[in-house]
């Protein structure tokens, strides 16, 4: 398995790399989707008086234009210049993997709806990365004091976004949804690691990883991290008791790393009985709204503060 390696070396910039793109079809229905959701608003200010030039997000699809599409939405109800929703449905927190054996693959390519182990958190962040470097460059962040890179055969920087002022993560709904993948919380355990070991094998280890590598490469940005929706689903991993689990860790992991945290778990208004007739999962048009607004509050309440 291919794996980040310590570097240096130089990159030949004619290097071919995949990425969707608008002329694929799969690239057309997410601009399609992405103009719904930024259209699916009635709060979207005139003005962006916290001068939000670039907003990222991560996630899944609740937070993709995959599927729900409530990152973008937020997105424009802050009035962001520059939009990129690297959030994918299916997507899990933590890596896959097998005992300690971490299985999932390193790739730049964004997987379309997939419950596959390429479909994680952390290959978000590469592709995050992938767009932050400079066209035909190496990609590659150092975390303290470690210069790491993404093997060029894997994927180059395409220099199509700039420095995020915003980065908004919501993921681990998925967490548990492989038997092997089952959330536990072994904050304790991993929160002192250095960045290294962290092998993304847990929840609170991949969030932990996910946070330095953005803090290293975009130290400016107001970081959030959010909580869960509740969901009505017979479906074990995202019942109450695994969504308070994943609610604990994201709180422990964004007080550790000094981000923000939106509570959208008990915030949002999305309890179990509304979603047991708004959805179950994946909120209806109207709790879109009422969710995509609750964010936005959120992180502007945060902006104003600082």
């Amino acid at each position: 398995m291919r794996r980040e390696f310590f570097i240096l070396a130089n990159v030949n910039e004619t290097q071919r790399y995949a990425k969707w793109n608008e002329r694929t079809p799969e690239g057309k229905r997410r601009k399609q989707m992405a103009q719904a959701n930024a259209e699916n608003s009635t709060t979207t200010r005139e003005d962006n008086p916290m001068n939000i030039r670039c907003f990222c997000c991560m996630g899944d699809s609740i937070t993709s234009d995959q599927v729900s599409g409530i990152g973008t939405m937020v997105a424009h109800r802050l009035n962001a210049q520059e939009v990129l929703n690297a959030a994918c449905g299916y997507a899990t927190c933590s890596d896959w993997h097998e005992g300690d054996r971490n299985v999932t693959p390193i790739t730049l390519i964004e997987p379309p709806n997939t419950n596959t182990a390429d479909n994680v958190l952390s290959n978000q962040v590469r592709r995050v990365l992938q767009a932050l470097t400079p066209k035909g460059s190496l990609i590659r962040w150092t975390v303290d004091g470690v210069e790491y890179a993404i093997p060029a055969e894997i994927g180059i920087g395409t220099g199509t976004l700039t420095t995020p002022d915003v980065i908004y993560i919501a993921i681990s709904t998925n967490d548990g949804n492989q038997p092997e993948n089952a959330p536990a919380d072994d904050f304790a355990a991993v929160c002192e690691l250095p960045y290294a070991a962290l092998t993304r094998t847990s929840m609170a280890s991949a969030l932990l990883w996910a946070v330095r590598t953005l803090q290293a490469v975009c130290p400016n940005a107001a970081i959030f991290l959010a909580t869960p929706l509740q969901t009505y689903t017979p479906q074990e991993w995202m019942d109450e008791s695994h969504g308070l689990l994943k609610r604990r860790v994201i709180q422990k992991v964004a007080q550790k790393t000094g981000v923000h945290c939106i509570d959208s778990f008990y915030g949002s208004g999305f309890d179990r009985s509304v979603a047991r007739s708004h959805g179950e999962v994946h909120p209806d048009e109207e709790w879109k709204i009422r969710i995509a607004d609750f964010v936005t509050k959120e992180i502007e309440s945060t902006l104003y503060k600082e």
